[in-house]
């Protein structure tokens, strides 16, 4: 079963009125938006010191994260 994780995000009004803004200009969802700006985020990481390790992601906390199996 695949899962995918969920987590809350916290942002003052400004900021969410800009992402908002931001998002529907791109012709995007606020959700699919995040999920590109932190693909290109770990890509960039990725490019700059090297692909993560795999004891590194098996060690990754997830404590933020909620579980939903699909």
């Amino acid at each position: 079963m695949k899962k995918n994780y969920t987590f809350k995000l916290k942002l003052n009004e400004e900021m969410a009125k800009k992402l908002s803004c931001v998002s529907e200009s791109e012709g995007l969802s606020i959700q699919n938006m995040l999920t590109q700006l932190v693909r290109q985020k770990i890509q960039y990481f990725e490019r700059v010191k090297g692909n993560l390790q795999k004891n590194a992601l098996n060690d990754a906390r997830l404590d933020d994260f909620e579980v939903e199996e699909q």
